[in-house]
């Protein structure tokens, strides 16, 4: 009895103490010209008829400095058809997002490989392609992401023409149009 009497005694006076403080924290974070988000930043991708929330990939330095800079817009959807067009007229690059496994199984010929799970993201990404270069990122189907988070990713960074190619792989091989093995794009 005496121990649960201590127990509760401890927490009467603990509460408040923590409340407090965490009050304070929060003011403190958001006068901090260093502050980190309370709320994860995300941008809204339209996929098909649906919204979604993706999350921004920034560090907290490149978001405050690009920000001020530029305004962000995410990146589109693209279909089967149109990134056949541009990849007919040569008009587009094409990232594949997939492993390297998975891309030198099989990928749409003339991609890069760029896989979303070896990305550093706290450093540049395509230095040296132009802002304005058309970029089309793909995986392997509806049931994969990655592309669209590459393409926010490309977005978030200044360029200003990507697409997401949600069909991707799958939808790719199935319409039977070019394709390549190996290492080479």
């Amino acid at each position: 009895m005496d121990l649960s009497r201590r127990t509760i005694s401890i927490l009467k006076q603990s509460v408040p103490a923590v409340f407090v403080v965490s009050i304070f924290a929060v003011i403190f974070n958001g006068l901090s010209p260093n502050s980190v988000p309370l709320i994860t930043p995300y941008r809204i991708v339209t996929i098909g008829d649906n919204l979604t929330k993706i999350p921004v990939f920034q560090t907290r330095d490149q978001m405050h400095t690009y920000e001020l800079k530029n305004n962000l817009h995410p990146p589109e959807e693209i279909d089967l058809e149109t990134a056949y067009k541009h990849f007919r007229n040569y008009t587009a690059i094409f990232i594949d997002t997939r492993s390297v496994e998975d891309y030198r199984s099989g990928h749409i010929s003339r991609a890069v490989s760029i896989p979303l799970e070896a990305l550093d993201f706290s450093r540049e990404v395509l230095p040296e392609l132009s802002r304005n270069e058309r970029i089309i990122a793909y995986c392997d189907g509806e049931d994969c992401t990655q592309s669209i988070d590459l393409a926010v990713r490309l977005s978030e960074i200044g360029f200003n023409d990507v697409y997401f190619f949600f069909g991707g792989w799958t939808e790719w091989q199935n319409a039977g149009y070019p394709a390549s093995i190996g290492d080479i794009p």
